[in-house]
């Protein structure tokens, strides 16, 4: 049997670290794709993602905010825009009293939105190694499992523009996680994600090296260790080997917030992901995150061990 279609084992649900890698360069792609090719913000893309979705019929405004988790005044807004830019009309809804009013795409909203797919699309080809017809065809079923994490309004919009849905679900997904890790934990998605991280290895780790593994800037890092601190939940520690190294080892109280981002983690895969998606996709996501994102980590060793050989005494 092929490696890729090896049994699927239930330590492959879990969100670790890895996840939390591929779900963030996932994150970045589909929204450096949309950047690239429309003037809209996300909010305003998804919500007109969500229109093209319902069809002819549209969606009640009330009912968009429910669906994006926006704020009423938030739809308001985006509307507005993509009324503006000539993707979405408004129109009242039949056989309301009027003050139900319904938002439906535009010819030209539909003819955007395929653009703007295409270039996610090619946004996301570039970051993954889909040279390799294997990781290709891995990542090509993971987009349509994102995509289908968040159930559309209308089902004959299942089988379009995946990338773009996938990018409407994720914002919600990731909303949902800092909310919730926020809720429990008390503490923000990053500093949650250092926490984790420092779990897994059950050692002290370098701020460069904690940046490195979850492919977060050492900026990032160092501010989320900072705050971690501050609350007592890690202590930043020196080497006498190298003054500038600093490294970061959990407490004992940041032990037990650990276990605690580890059950909201878990109780978040349950009813976010894993629970919308049936066995097929399941497996999609959990190979692209550690059969892809494993080989795109791999190519960064490799980059930097090339780097190694090309030092030189200083002058």
């Amino acid at each position: 049997m092929h490696a890729a279609e090896a049994a699927f084992d239930e330590g492959d649900l879990k969100l670790d670290s890895t996840f939390f890698v591929a779900f963030d360069l996932t994150h970045r792609a589909l929204k450096s794709g949309l950047a690239a090719a429309s003037p809209l913000n996300v909010t305003q893309y998804r919500t007109l993602v969500k229109l093209l979705a319902a069809g002819e019929r549209g969606v009640a405004q009330s009912d968009l905010g429910a669906m994006l988790d926006l704020k009423p005044n938030v739809v308001t807004q985006a509307v507005n825009a993509l009324a503006s830019a000539g993707f979405a009309q408004r129109r009242r809804a039949e056989g309301s009293d009027g003050r139900v009013r319904t938002a439906c795409v535009t010819e030209a909203g539909a003819s955007h939105v395929a653009r703007v797919n295409a270039s996610i699309v090619e946004r996301l080809y570039a970051l993954f190694p889909t040279e390799d017809a294997a990781y290709r065809s891995i990542l090509e079923a993971s987009i349509a499992a994102g995509a289908g994490i968040e159930p559309e309004p209308s089902e004959g919009a299942s089988g379009r523009y995946a990338a773009s849905r996938a990018l409407v679900s994720l914002e919600l997904v990731k909303h949902a996680m800092e909310e919730a890790l926020r809720a429990t934990c008390g503490a923000s998605l990053n500093e949650c994600r250092v926490l984790q991280r420092l779990d897994e290895v059950g050692e002290p780790l370098r701020i460069g090296d904690i940046a490195s593994q979850l492919q977060m800037t050492s900026v990032a890092v160092a501010r989320a260790v900072d705050r971690l601190a501050e609350r007592g939940w890690v202590v930043r520690l020196a080497s006498p080997s190298d003054r500038k190294a600093v490294f970061a080892a959990a407490t004992a109280q940041g032990e037990r917030k650990q276990r605690a981002v580890a059950r909201t983690v878990d109780t978040l895969a349950r009813t976010q992901l894993w629970s919308r998606l049936d066995d097929g996709q399941r497996r999609a996501l959990a190979r692209a995150w550690r059969v892809v994102i494993a080989d795109v980590q791999a190519r960064k060793e490799a980059e930097r061990k090339a780097a190694l050989g090309q030092l030189h005494p200083l002058a």
